[in-house]
This record gives C-alpha cells, structure tokens and sequence, in this order.
C-alpha cells in the first residue's frame, strides 16, 4: 500500500520457482539454495513425527532427545532460520508468503510447516471435480459400506465417561449413543474444555493446562467472503491460480498493526475463484462464476459478539461486517476490475461465523498454533489420558485435508497397531 505494486508468479515446477527467485535475487542464490534443502529437510522430517505418535507414551518420553534431534526444523520458528541464511527482509517476505496458509505469521510459525506447505505444492495444486461437496460424499459411502453411519445436524454435547474413567459413547440430543472407542476429531480444545464432563476433567489436567501454554493458541483467524458473479456469455477468462495480497513484505509487521488497529490494511488477502478451476461448475451453474476472498483476521475484533445468536447478531455487528465486506471487496475489484457491476450476491463470515459452522475454537480454523512449541508438546497425541477415547484431525498433525486423512490413519494405528502396520507402508511409499 502507498508503494508500486509487485507480482511474484509462483511456479508449479520447483526447478522453474528456484530459477526464478534467482533471477528476482541474483546476490541471494546461496540463500535460496539453503531454503529449499530445508523445505527438503521439513517433508524427511516428518514421518518420524508421524510414526512417533504411535507409540505408547511412556515410550514416546524415553525416545524425546531422539525425537528432537529428528525434528530439529519443527523446533525452529521460520523467521530465525531464515535470518541464519539472510538478511534481505524482501525475500524473506516473499518465500514467506504462504504464512496465510496455516494461519501463523514466520516470528511465531515452525519451519517444518512453512517447508510442508512449500513442498505440497510443488507439482502445482488440485481441485476436486465437482466442487468441494464431493469429498464429503466419497467419504459417506465409504464409511457407509464398511457399516457406519453419517448422521448431520446431530451435535455431541457430552462424552460418555463410566465410573472406571473410560469413554463409553457420546449424548446426541439428550440421546446416548454407546460405542467402545470414542474418537474426536473436533480439535483439542472443544474435546478436552467442553465434551469431556467436568467431573473428569482432571484426568486431562496436562491437556488442559497444555492448551493455555504459550505459543499453543493461534494469533491468527479468518474472515470469508462469498461473491457470485454474473458471467452468461462466460467471458471473463478468470484464473485458475489464487492470488495473495500483502500491504508490505513483514507479515509479522502487518499482523501487529492489524491488532493493534483493525481499521489497518489486512495482514493478507487470498483470492480464488472456484468457478474456474472446476470443469463441471458452467455445466452445473450456467451463466455464473464464484469467488473466494478470505483475510487473517483477530478474534478478539468480534469476541465481544459471540454469544449472540448467528445471523442475528446487533447492529454494531452488522456494522463490522458490512465494514470488512466493502474493504475486501475493493481489493478484490482492484485486481479485477472487469467484475465490477458483474456481481449480484455477497456473503461475508467473521470468526465467530466460523465457530458456530465450522465448530472451531475461537474462531481457530487452521486448529492449534503451528509453532515450535506446539511440537515440543508430549501430551498432543492420539492417545488421550481416558481410557477408549483417541482424537484425530488437525490437531494431531498439521491442517489440512491430507493432513487430516493422515490423522486418520495415525488414530488408526494407536488403536490397533495391526491397521497401521498393514495399510501404513503402502501409504507412505506413495506419499
């Protein structure tokens, strides 16, 4: 903001993208070198944190100093490694940039997920045919044939723990649902802080405890935009690559200025346009477009709000929407200018919005914090202090789709080694 605008084409090709931040940074190749051995290092790093998870805990202590020096790039936060290679903050900034994508800034992040997200998407990135809406119904028939069952609107109030401290089941709506193994994918804090009763809470004490830690809460949420967007003669031409803004290259910078005042420019803007990378979406909504524009926002901006009833909240709430949905949509319009008077419906979700549709915490998408401190933790494991009672999703590894599949079948293998022994090796040459 205030200064000339510059692009930097992230390319599919990892030998292209290094070619070309060379030419961007010819006094930095040395740099640029190091930075992609340590992406390297980050995707060799983690199948030992994968696998360490399986193990019994008292197992998983006593092989700590080993584990630590396995994971030494998860140890690190990303802007301390980066400052050991160089001192130019612009490039910094600019190998940085997917900070956005699991929500916490490079003072804060560990390197080993910054280095992940670099390498996921080498090869460039995927789009499931059909929409997003597929995944979920692949799922249900998988989980169908093998003789479960995918129930919706069917919110877990309670965890069912027996006298002997054992989960035994949830209550759906007041109705129990009894079951041997009880596994959460809802994410640590909502598991531990609200499903199991308090009157065994203090079974998760080191849980509870843990989650209140330092460098565990993540400083970062977001807030959503929805645009549809007329387009019959379908000539646009959007892309099919997403587009991330930034006001200056020191993310950290943004982000303070950001909370410290949410009048400041947003720490980040993401832009997608779904319509365009999906085949299928003109042939199953002819003559119109959809676009993403999401924002790292604060919580604390609309904690006050919480309590409130979703799309129904006050006045001074509408008026911090309506505030947060014209700043974005100028941005948006700024880099695509051919979309103004083309758009005829706009939908806008703050983080609280997120908490009551995505059943976060705190408005919390990505999960946990992805720090440093965060993989040091012991007590963050499939394995929970109650007997019967496993988590699995985000929280037991890192965000995201494949990496909530992989928590899958992590949770799988602590509760019966033989799954993972069987299925693991396949998945893992693969991968």
């Amino acid at each position: 903001s205030g200064v000339e605008k510059e692009a930097f084409p992230m390319h599919e090709d990892i030998k292209t993208q290094i070619a070309d931040m060379k030419a961007k940074f010819p006094d930095e190749r040395t740099a640029i070198d190091k930075y992609y051995r340590y992406v390297r290092i980050s995707q060799s790093q983690i199948p030992f944190h994968f696998v360490s998870m399986l193990f019994p805990r008292f197992l998983s202590t006593l092989l700590r100093p080993l584990g630590s020096s396995f994971l030494w790039i998860f140890q690190q936060t990303t802007l301390s490694l980066l400052n050991s290679i160089t001192s130019n903050k612009k490039l910094i900034g600019v190998l940085t940039y997917v900070w956005g994508d699991y929500g916490e800034p490079p003072s804060t992040s560990a390197f080993g997920v910054q280095g992940l997200l670099v390498d996921h998407w080498k090869g460039g990135a995927f789009y499931p045919k059909g929409g997003p809406e597929v995944i979920p119904r692949r799922m249900i028939r998988v989980i169908e044939k093998a003789g479960g069952k995918v129930m919706v609107r069917a919110p877990v109030s309670h965890i069912l723990v027996n006298d002997r401290g054992a989960a035994e089941g949830v209550c759906v709506k007041d109705v129990e649902v009894f079951a041997r193994k009880v596994v959460s994918s809802v994410g640590a804090p909502l598991t531990f802080k609200q499903l199991v009763p308090a009157h065994v809470r203090h079974l998760v004490h080191e849980q509870l405890e843990g989650l209140h830690a330092p460098g565990m809460t993540s400083r970062v949420s977001l807030t959503s935009m929805f645009v549809g967007i007329k387009d019959a003669a379908g000539e646009l031409q959007l892309p099919k690559s997403n587009l991330w803004r930034f006001p200056s290259y020191d993310h950290d910078a943004n982000v303070t200025a950001f909370r410290n005042d949410p009048a400041q420019p947003f720490p980040g803007l993401f832009i997608s346009f779904s319509s365009a990378k999906d085949p299928t979406y003109r042939l199953r909504h002819p003559g119109k477009q959809a676009a993403l524009v999401i924002a790292p926002t604060c919580y604390e901006h609309v904690e006050a709000f919480k309590d409130q009833r979703c799309m129904h909240r006050d006045k001074q709430y509408q008026a911090i929407k309506d505030g947060l949905k014209e700043r974005m949509l100028s941005e948006l319009l700024q880099e695509f200018p051919q979309l103004r008077d083309r758009i005829d419906f706009v939908d806008i979700g703050t983080p609280v919005t997120n908490d009551f549709f995505l059943g976060n915490y705190r408005g919390a998408c990505y999960g946990l914090a992805h720090t440093p401190e965060r993989y040091k933790a012991q007590w963050l494991r499939p394995q929970t202090p109650i007997a019967n009672l496993f988590l699995t999703g985000q929280d037991v590894l890192l965000c995201g789709i494949p990496s909530a599949m992989c928590t899958g079948l992590i949770t799988a293998g602590a509760i019966d080694m033989r799954l993972f022994l069987t299925v693991g090796p396949q998945l893992l040459m693969r991968g």
